[in-house]
């Protein structure tokens, strides 16, 4: 099967050509994100190393984001925000495929990011992410007005089993392929959302 391999360097710029500066000075911003978090863990981080990585004021880091922890939940967001304004031909397995070499390529960064706990965790900010974006696909396709029951609670075990299964694949050294995690992946969606991807 093939896929096509875009780099987390590469969408980013594509996002910057359609947002303008604010996707630059986000770009730079995250940039300085990943490479402090090659270096050192994200407890170790704070915000005025990052601006000193990235020379930007603490008045434009935080013009951009609340605080370190949005900024490494964004890093995740605005590739896969990037990859669904980019891939439009509906090919789902591809997405997930991309998704996966994603996190794949980057993997240092998403091992220590998924050691944060709490709200600000990035699996919170995970499992939110997927259940907006599958909930509104459902609504959208569909007459209703807020999930039904059945809907909402299989969604809920939905990304929830999904954060678990891509978290032991990151922490146990991402075992299976990218290729075989994206096509289990996409087999594990409910048909009532997958029928509407």
């Amino acid at each position: 099967m093939y896929y096509c391999s875009i780099s987390y360097k590469s969408m980013i710029t594509f996002h910057s050509r359609i947002g303008g500066k604010i996707m630059d000075t986000k770009k730079i911003i995250s940039d300085s994100m990943f490479n402090l978090m090659k270096r050192k863990s994200f407890e170790n981080i704070t915000v005025q190393m990052i601006i000193d990585e990235c020379k930007v004021s603490r008045s434009t880091f935080y013009r951009y984001f609340k605080d370190k922890y949005e900024l490494m939940n964004w890093c995740y967001q605005a590739y896969v925000d990037t990859l669904l304004e980019k891939v439009h031909n509906g090919n789902w397995k591809e997405m997930l495929y991309l998704i996966y070499q994603f996190l794949y390529e980057n993997h240092i960064y998403f091992e220590k990011a998924s050691k944060v706990q709490g709200d600000n965790s990035f699996w919170s900010f995970l499992y939110d992410y997927a259940y907006n974006f599958y909930k509104n696909i459902y609504l959208k396709n569909t007459n209703y007005k807020s999930l039904p029951n059945e809907a909402r609670i299989t969604l809920e075990f939905t990304c929830m089993g999904a954060n678990y299964i891509v978290k032991q694949w990151l922490e146990n050294g991402r075992i299976e392929s990218v290729s075989e995690m994206a096509e289990l992946t996409f087999k594990l969606i409910p048909d009532m959302y997958r029928k509407y991807l």
